[in-house]
């Protein structure tokens, strides 16, 4: 129950910003995309709360595409200056990578995204270090990071507003927690096979 505060109480922070609470929100998910460990589910059920369900998504994705292209960018040019990562960016996996097709590097971008398992400092860092277009990575990341900002800004929200919407909560809960079980599932199994 401690995190339904959390959320109710970066809402009431934010309503005191008034005007400026949209811009306010898509930086601080900006600098949650940036740091690449934070988790971003407070913020996403934070701005249900200010901006309704739908606002809340719009907010929560907005600031999630910019802040993984920002992040991107950075991360990018960190890869042109340190030694150790261009020899990162010559491994194969980066050269196959590479070598896709444009749909391809983007699926990959868009099935990574979707995977609750792997965190999306990673794929940001990885993209960085192939060649694939800031555009493409954009779209990709709009794609894939669309269900997972649906499911943020409704759980958020159902719990912050829990005697209103107990049976919705139930369900995210549950297709969320299916989601989960089968990404596991299929990396216990390539786990076992190695």
């Amino acid at each position: 129950m401690d995190w339904i505060t959390d959320v109710q109480g970066i809402a009431e922070w934010m309503r005191s910003w008034g005007a400026v609470a949209i811009a306010g929100s898509i930086l601080l998910n900006i600098l949650i995309s940036i740091t690449g460990v934070l988790p971003s589910i407070f913020l996403s059920g934070a701005n249900a709360v200010v901006f309704g369900l739908e606002g809340g998504f719009i907010v929560s994705l907005a600031g999630e595409v910019i802040g993984a292209a920002l992040a991107f960018i950075l991360y990018r040019w960190g890869s042109t200056k340190i030694k150790k990562l261009q020899k990162w960016k010559e491994s194969k996996w980066i050269n196959t990578i590479n070598d896709s097709s444009r749909m391809r590097q983007m699926t990959a971008i868009v099935l990574l995204r979707v995977n609750p398992m792997i965190p999306s400092g990673v794929v940001n860092f990885g993209a960085a270090l192939t060649r694939i277009s800031l555009l493409n990575f954009m779209i990709s990341t709009l794609i894939g990071k669309t269900p997972s900002m649906v499911f943020e800004t409704v759980v958020g929200h159902d719990l912050v507003f829990l005697s209103e919407n107990k049976s919705r909560l139930i369900i995210s809960l549950l297709l969320g927690s299916l989601v989960f079980f089968l990404f596991w599932s299929k990396r216990k199994k390539e786990e076992d096979k190695v």
